[in-house]
This record gives C-alpha cells, sequence and structure tokens, in this order.
C-alpha cells in the first residue's frame, strides 16, 4: 500500500502521513508499488488477469483471504477454467477407461482427483464469491441465499454476475479493470491480458472434452455394450451373470423355435422342481405359438435379496406367425425376468410393462 499527496501528485511510502516534499498531508492508496520504470502497480484485482494468472491469485494468494474487491471478469474465469479441468480430467480417464477396458476403476480414481480438487476449491471459491458481493457493496451474509431451497442459487447467481459498484465503497477502491500488456505484464512478471481467441479455444476444449465423455461412454462398458449397466450387473449379482443370463433367455427362444420343447422347459424352471402334469400343459400351449427371433436384449434392472439374484431384461421381439401362403411378421417387446436357481439362471415371467414400475 502506498500514501498519495495530491499537492505534489506523488506516491509515498505507506508510514509518510505527511509528503516529505510539500508537507501536506497524504492519503491512503491501494498502490502496491512504484516500479522502476515509473508505472504504478496496483493490487491484481485492479488488473485484468490472464486465466493462469486468475486461477493462480484466487488459489494462492487470496486462497482464505474475504478482504477487498473482485470483478465479474475474475470470477467467471476461475469457475470456467475450474470447470474446463474437471471435465478435461473426467474425459481423459473416460478416453483410457473405454481404450483398455478397465472398468470403472480409473473412472473412480478420477472422481477422487475431482472430489480432492473441489474439496481444496471450495475455501477459495467461497472467498472469491465473498469478494464479488463485495464489488457489488453486498455484505457475505449474502451466501446464505445458496441455503435457501430452488430460488436461493439463482438470486445468489444473480448477485455475483451484478456489475460492480463504479465508486468507492466500504470494501475498498472502485476497480480500475486495467489491460496487462506486453511491457506492463513483463514489469509485473505475470501473462498479458486474454484475447478473445483464448477463451474460443478454451470452449473448443470444454466442447471436446464433453464429446469424448459422451463417446467414450458406449465403449468403456464390458462387452462393448452401449451402457455401462453392465459393471452394476457385476457388482450386484457378479461378474458374468448378465452374459450367463442373457445366453440362456437366448437359449430358450432357439429351443422353442426349433420344437426342442424338452430343452426349453429347462430354462423356464428347474427341472428338480417340474410337475409333469404343467410341463405338459406347457408344451401343448407352445406348440401353437409363433416363432419368436430376439432382436436385442438390455438390462432393465439388476437386484439380489439374500441369495436370490434377478436381472430384468427388455426385449425387442420380432415375431413371425405362418399364414395360408402368407408369413405375418410383427415387432413387440417385452419385459423378461430371468432369476438365478441351483447355478442357473431361469426365467421367472414375461410381462408387457417394466415390472419394477409397479
Amino acid at each position: 500500500m502506498k500514501r498519495y499527496c495530491d499537492t505534489c501528485r506523488q506516491y509515498c511510502d505507506e508510514e509518510a502521513m505527511f509528503c516529505p516534499i510539500c508537507g501536506q498531508y497524504t492519503v491512503a492508496t491501494e498502490v502496491e508499488r512504484i516500479a522502476p520504470e515509473g508505472d504504478v502497480i496496483y493490487p491484481f484485482a485492479h488488473y485484468q488477469m490472464s486465466y493462469k494468472d486468475t486461477f493462480l491469485y484466487v488459489m494462492g494468494q487470496k486462497f482464505m483471504n474475504t478482504n477487498g474487491r473482485a470483478s465479474r471478469r475474475e470470477f467467471f474465469q476461475f469457475i470456467f477454467l475450474w470447470n474446463v479441468v474437471v471435465i478435461s480430467i473426467l474425459a481423459v480417464f473416460c478416453a483410457l477407461t473405454a481404450i483398455f477396458k478397465t472398468g470403472p476403476y480409473l473412472l473412480g480414481l478420477a472422481w477422487m482427483i475431482i472430489s480432492i480438487l473441489g474439496l481444496v476449491s471450495v475455501v477459495p471459491m467461497v472467498a472469491l464469491s465473498i469478494r464479488r458481493l463485495h464489488d457489488t457493496g453486498k455484505g457475505s451474509d449474502t451466501l446464505l441465499l445458496f441455503l435457501v431451497p430452488f430460488v436461493g442459487p439463482l438470486i445468489l447467481l444473480g448477485l455475483l454476475s451484478k456489475k460492480g459498484q463504479p465508486e468507492d465503497n466500504q470494501y475498498g477502491s472502485a476497480l480500475q479493470h486495467i489491460v496487462i500488456d506486453k511491457r506492463l505484464a513483463s514489469i509485473m512478471k505475470v501473462s498479458p491480458s486474454n484475447s478473445s481467441l483464448t477463451t474460443k479455444v478454451l470452449i473448443a476444449v470444454i466442447v471436446s472434452a464433453l464429446c469424448v465423455c459422451a463417446l467414450s461412454m458406449r465403449y468403456m462398458a464390458p462387452s462393448d455394450k452401449t451402457i455401462s449397466m453392465g459393471w452394476i450387473a457385476n457388482a450386484i449379482v457378479g461378474e458374468g451373470s448378465e452374459e450367463v443370463a442373457e445366453a440362456s433367455v437366448k437359449e430358450y427362444f432357439n429351443a422353442v423355435n426349433n420344437k426342442d420343447y424338452d430343452k426349453a422347459f429347462t430354462y423356464v424352471i428347474d427341472q428338480a422342481k417340474a410337475n409333469p402334469t404343467e410341463k405338459q400343459k406347457w408344451i401343448e400351449s407352445m406348440k401353437n405359438g409363433p416363432k419368436v427371433d430376439v432382436v436385442s436384449l438390455g438390462v432393465s434392472q439388476v437386484s439380489r435379496v439374500g441369495n436370490l439374484k434377478r436381472i430384468t431384461f427388455e426385449a425387442n421381439l420380432q415375431m413371425t406367425k405362418p399364414g395360408e401362403g402368407a408369413v405375418e411378421a410383427s415387432h413387440t417387446k417385452r419385459y423378461i425376468s430371468v432369476i438365478e436357481e441351483n447355478g442357473a439362471w431361469h426365467i421367472e415371467g414375461f410381462y408387457k410393462d417394466d415390472p419394477n414400475d409397479k
């Protein structure tokens, strides 16, 4: 900090209550130092800093400091760059997971890194928000709006986005928004102010990272599934169970279409529990049924209660019913519930609607 003499128009040391040249009373001013080149250097908050210097300033010098004011540029540059870093980390780990098929482990590591970064950033982010509110003339207690459900965070965001007061207030001098050119940057040992190109490049980075995340999700699941549901199935019913259950459903329809009803019946119920009368009734009912081909199977839900494992598939089926001189084919959707009994997967039931919604 420096003191300023209005008569001599000179800056004095912070201890100089009176000008050493003319003897007039000096006033305190937000000046860090006078450079050897003669430039007046203000606190960083008065400058349009680059993304890098803003991040280092908020996370370093102002880590827990709520004194002073912060411009909209400083606030949104930090928030934007923080999101770029987080999404980029997630994109890298998603891509590695998709390439090396490592399952959820690398993504778990990514979320751990992001969580640590988030915890470290909480304090400086709160301090930055308070300084931003100071610039609009609001106190730190305004942050409590965040606790108001639904509308509170929106109102707070609006206040944080508000233009700062152009005059001095109780929290500090009005910010000057000084552009840092190359000459001033060399004096201050910082980077020049960002051009619009830097912002465009960062926007391109964040869009690319989101695209990488979206694309990777299609290939990172087990067996090249289009969703990562396979990880959840492995965690709940055991690794490989989903594949075995899916194969049982397909084998059931293949046996029915080939009129091998005895084999098909084994996929419906444990043979040891079979009742001969019920089995015969089931076989007679299947003889007049249409041919059914499985177009696709997708996991709707997996569950486990004690030793009972259950998987519900959403099945797209093609039903072909022979007619006189013509073949009628139609597509339909059914939900197929399968359970594990004595180490084998059996079909529990067929449903028009998802039984898990009931």
